[in-house]
């Protein structure tokens, strides 16, 4: 997944106040995306899962002129990164503003992960200019990661939101019958197959969530929900939790028109490879851990 690499790249998102020095990675971004250097380009839909893109991440030292407001954000190994909170900058030569989501696809992981977690970042601190209580302009943290209002002391600290992905598979006598929900989201031009995922709600536990969200979007009810694993997805602010869980009675799915385009059961053998070299989604490895482990896959 996106957020696993090298030890020798080892996240450590422990808040200083660094001074950005020249060898250190400087990112910014604008509603294109993210400042990088991209070469040997496929192609430009981030769905279609293309691969043989290579990306680099600004440092200082490629700046003409050194950008005003500088946050430190965290460091990856030895390579710290942080952030220009200008409206604008000099753009470095070569360099040139792409969308996050299509990065993804692109190597090395390691700067992947940094391009969207300090994406998320970005967007947390140009949210928060001003106090949402008494509207007041905020300040920086000295001294933690917070935005802080200096009128009413309010402070906020990084949006998370939690969703789960939800693997709800079907046992068979025979482990060859086994199979697994798949959807694909209505309103996009390309959309790979995925499982059903959603938002919690406000009150809501996260194996709530998973009965509710098949609920809505396949009309299955589930049971012998089990945790999987975790992931942040900075793309949507969220941190992703995985389950597996069983159909529970009648397996006819009714698919909610207005999320997704389609929905149906696949076994194991007719699960489509489109997810085979996905190394970014929790929902890519669960997909692929079906395929090629069956009821393994969580056993």
């Amino acid at each position: 997944m996106i957020q696993e690499f090298g030890a020798e790249h080892a996240f450590d998102n422990h808040f200083e106040s660094h001074e950005a020095g020249e060898k250190d990675h400087l990112l910014h971004f604008t509603a294109a995306g993210c400042l990088a250097r991209v070469t040997h380009v496929g192609g430009t839909d981030a769905d279609a899962g293309d691969s043989g893109e290579v990306v680099e991440l600004p440092r200082l030292a490629d700046y003409p002129r050194r950008p005003a407001r500088v946050t430190y954000l965290f460091s990856l190994g030895d390579q710290r990164f942080f952030l220009a909170l200008d409206d604008r900058v000099s753009a470095p030569a070569g360099f040139a503003y792409e969308s996050v989501s299509w990065l993804r696809h692109a190597e090395p992981q390691h700067l992947l992960f940094a391009a969207a977690t300090a994406s998320q970042l970005d967007r947390w601190y140009r949210d928060n200019r001003f106090c949402g209580r008494c509207g007041a302009p905020t300040e920086l943290g000295p001294l933690s990661r917070e935005i802080v209002c200096p009128e009413c002391a309010k402070i906020v600290y990084p949006k998370i939101c939690p969703g789960t992905i939800c693997a709800v598979v079907r046992l068979a006598d025979d482990p060859a019958d086994d199979a697994i929900v798949l959807t694909r989201y209505a309103g996009r031009t390309t959309a790979l197959w995925a499982l059903v995922a959603g938002f919690t709600e406000i009150g809501e536990p996260l194996e709530d969530t998973v009965r509710r969200e098949v609920r809505e979007e396949v009309g299955l009810s589930v049971k012998n929900l089990r945790f999987y694993k975790s992931q942040p997805w900075s793309f949507t602010d969220t941190l992703m939790v995985g389950f597996w869980c069983e159909v529970d009675g009648d397996a006819t799915i009714t698919v909610d028109r207005s999320e997704l385009k389609e929905a149906r059961w696949f076994r194991r053998n007719e699960i489509p490879l489109e997810r085979t070299n996905d190394r970014a989604s929790l929902t890519g490895e669960m997909i692929e851990r079906f395929r090629t482990m069956g009821r393994a896959a969580w056993e």
